[in-house]
């Protein structure tokens, strides 16, 4: 006769455990176990090149009273609450139109929409410098429709130049 096999591991939930294991241990050692080294550093302070490992609040104080790091702080919440409004707004139309609309060219659309994820970052923020920069398009466009006389500095290097580049 057959040798008799274990039902347990055998089971749905213990062969579904074994196929997620090795992606739950990559993210463990590579996502949590970081994200856990910057928390404890957080809480220590460093003196020069070396870290003193004592327990402090000291770092948290700095940065919620003193105006600077409070002001990054308040810019960062709003850059990041501004890009994820207007990425919602902008992509939540075009994701119905392509889900309702989209029709036999549906796959065109969503292989245009995923062009720019596979240009690097850098990339692409090098090209808004472009549109938005002193001689950019953006500039020439509107000194061509009489809406500015000369080329402005002011579409670039500012939060709403970072809020157009982000989305």
């Amino acid at each position: 006769a057959g040798a008799r096999r274990n039902p347990l591991l055998q089971s749905e939930a213990v062969q579904g455990f074994a196929l997620i294991s090795p992606t739950f241990v990559y993210a463990l050692i590579l996502l949590v176990l970081p994200i856990l080294v910057v928390i404890a550093h957080s809480f220590w302070t460093q003196n020069y090149l070396t870290i003193d490992h004592t327990f402090t609040m000291e770092n948290y104080r700095i940065a919620l009273t003193e105006p600077i790091y409070r002001d990054l702080l308040w810019r960062s919440l709003y850059i990041s609450l501004t890009v994820s409004l207007l990425t919602v707004a902008l992509a939540y139309p075009i994701a119905y139109f392509i889900s309702f609309h989209g029709g036999r060219h549906k796959s065109l659309w969503l292989f245009l929409i995923t062009i720019p994820f596979w240009t690097s970052y850098l990339l692409r923020v090098m090209s808004w410098k472009v549109i938005l920069g002193y001689n950019g398009v953006l500039n020439s466009g509107l000194m061509g429709l009489g809406i500015i006389s000369e080329p402005s500095d002011a579409l670039l290097y500012n939060s709403t130049a970072v809020i157009i580049t982000l989305t």
